[in-house]
């Protein structure tokens, strides 16, 4: 049963170009040491965190990006759980610091970024907050 509770299935995944351009473009930004990630409410989705991974050019040839994405979908596929809230879509993005970072320090760096999203989102969800990614718009007279 742990095997299926740590898999990642392609549902649970970021996969369309627009999707991940939406989740850049109107997401939250949480700053890691090894990572960023960008990361919105998902109601579209109902229950089910997605998740996205990105490594730019930048930060070398497709080997090293690969090696990176790689690192990042595992430490997320172990730590899944830490997220127990839902319908959280994220994009995960690497940035050249993770080069030549171990795998337990990406994985120690994501589950904190998760805990802080989980934080944040439960901040966004509670009565007094908006729904507009927790800004408040002035009220007419």
């Amino acid at each position: 049963m742990s095997e299926r509770l740590e898999s990642f299935p392609k549902e649970e995944r970021v996969r369309s170009s627009d999707d991940f351009s939406r989740i850049l473009r109107q997401g939250r930004l949480v700053r890691g040491r090894n990572l960023n990630a960008y990361w919105c409410v998902d109601a579209s989705e109902g229950a089910v965190n997605r998740v996205g991974v990105a490594a730019g050019r930048k930060l070398g040839k497709a080997v090293v990006r690969n090696l990176l994405k790689r690192r990042l979908r595992e430490a997320y596929r172990r730590n899944k759980r830490e997220l127990p809230c839902r319908g959280i879509a994220i994009i995960l993005v690497a940035s050249r610091r993770m080069i030549g970072t171990s795998a337990p320090e990406v994985e120690s760096d994501l589950r904190q970024l998760l805990s802080r999203i989980e934080a944040q989102s439960r901040d966004d969800r509670s009565p007094g907050a908006t729904s507009s990614g927790g800004a408040s718009s002035p009220s007419a007279p």
